[in-house]
């Protein structure tokens, strides 16, 4: 029952069409407050949503992305039911039967627009990630596996599981201190996979550094992306193997101006990144030790974004990266000036150094390998994600450009690491080239 879909099959079609007869009866039943009414009910219908958009596309820029035009149809329709729902119970001497339809009905259409919000988006993909989402345990992490000469860095082809081998790994959450670049950041979680957990353990796996979305917090990987389900899968199917994955804050502690994965005069993101973390996992977990090839940054939407720009300025940290719907470089709602001015004290050029697609025009990159995936209905992010491709292919650098069915969503989000996490572990050293 838990793992019933919420975004195809039976729940949301029921969901849907429980919405769809809420709001024909209530038009029907609505008959008898007037032509009038109706139509001030309309004109408030209208005026909601056109404020929803004023405050989503042009005011706050939420989700930095157009929101599918068929959530202000259904916004729309949802605000003329709850207008009917309670035109009706207004009405002097309505019978309880007919108040208690009148809130069914109103619960029925609010159900159906969250749906939908839910379908487009993915967030919440089963009802067990809605009602009991995974969640980092709060025990300490575990000791790392004991190194030694005759033990190298874990790999399918070198790695014999123990007969004990847990089934599954385990998300611990952490404390990563910023020793060298002082950026503020709330706890991380981390995925360490069977092999870890395992007595003994693997020694020296390979690390994925995972970046969530703007809204977003490193939770999203875990509820909407499934990381633990993912990554778990693919251990099952590689003697329990799979790269240890963190998932930092990428927020600077819920700044309201967002690092942008570079060093700039609001926080030296960059150098959190790139140099405190992988110093922190290599000490505290003994991952990532064999060298860069060893690590691997990804990220969707502004996660994207910064994955390239962490590749492109730190290939020595990520010579590899996964790039899932991202920016063709870092923005603000403001516009551009108001990013160089608060991130750059308004210095164009200062911002160039470390954008990345400016960097793949001034230099060669023939170490880096990368993959560029957008969803071929995200009619704002995929072109954008197309000229991030060019920029890095010009550039030397080993580059796919991949187009998955969907818009900005976790359909897309969460299959574009799904798909490559062959690819990635290949990279890595887990698997054979």
């Amino acid at each position: 029952m838990m793992e019933l879909s919420l975004i195809d099959g039976i729940l949301p079609a029921l969901a849907l069409a429980l919405g769809a007869a809420a709001l024909l009866w209530l038009g029907i039943a609505g008959r008898r407050l007037g032509l009038p009414r109706i139509l001030v009910y309309l004109l408030v219908a209208a005026a909601c949503t056109a404020l929803v958009y004023v405050l989503a596309e042009l005011i706050f820029h939420w989700w930095n992305a157009s929101l599918p035009r068929t959530l202000y149809l259904y916004t729309a329709l949802a605000v003329l039911g709850i207008q009917l729902a309670a035109g009706l119970l207004a009405v002097p001497g309505t019978r309880w039967s007919r108040r208690i339809a009148g809130v069914a009905a109103a619960f029925a259409i609010l159900l159906a627009l969250a749906c939908t919000v839910n379908l487009a988006y993915a967030q919440y993909p089963t009802l067990r990630s809605l009602l009991d989402p995974p969640s980092a345990t709060h025990d300490p992490l575990p000791r790392p596996a004991e190194t030694g000469a005759s033990r190298p860095a874990a790999s399918e082809r070198d790695w014999s599981p123990p007969s004990d081998l847990p089934g599954e790994g385990r998300i611990y959450r952490a404390e990563i201190p910023a020793a060298a670049s002082g950026y503020a950041s709330h706890p991380a979680l981390i995925y360490l996979p069977p092999a870890y957990l395992a007595d003994p353990g693997a020694v020296s796996l390979p690390v994925l550094v995972l970046i969530h979305g703007q809204p977003g917090s490193p939770n999203d990987w875990l509820v909407s992306g499934r990381i633990a389900e993912l990554m778990d899968g693919f251990a099952a199917r590689h003697a329990g193997l799979a790269p240890i994955v963190v998932m930092p804050d990428a927020s600077n502690d819920s700044n309201p101006d967002w690092p942008l994965c570079l060093d700039t005069t609001v926080s030296d993101s960059a150098t959190y990144l790139a140099r405190d973390l992988p110093a922190w996992v290599q000490q505290h977990l003994g991952a990532g030790t064999a060298g860069a090839r060893q690590w691997a940054v990804a990220g969707y939407s502004f996660g994207g974004t910064c994955a390239v720009q962490l590749a492109a300025n730190h290939p020595d940290a990520y010579p590899t990266f996964l790039d899932i719907a991202g920016e063709n470089q870092p923005t603000d709602a403001d516009g551009q000036q108001a990013l160089l001015d608060t991130y750059f004290d308004g210095d164009q050029a200062a911002f160039a150094e470390q954008n990345a697609v400016d960097r793949f025009r001034r230099m060669s990159f023939p170490e880096l390998a990368g993959i560029v995936v957008v969803g071929r209905e995200d009619k704002v992010y995929a072109p954008e994600g197309r000229q991030v491709y060019e920029a890095a292919r010009a550039a030397g650098a080993d580059v796919q450009f991949q187009e998955l069915p969907g818009g900005h969503s976790w359909q897309v989000w969460r299959a574009g690491l799904e798909n490559n996490l062959d690819w990635l572990c290949r990279r890595l050293g887990i698997l054979d080239p």
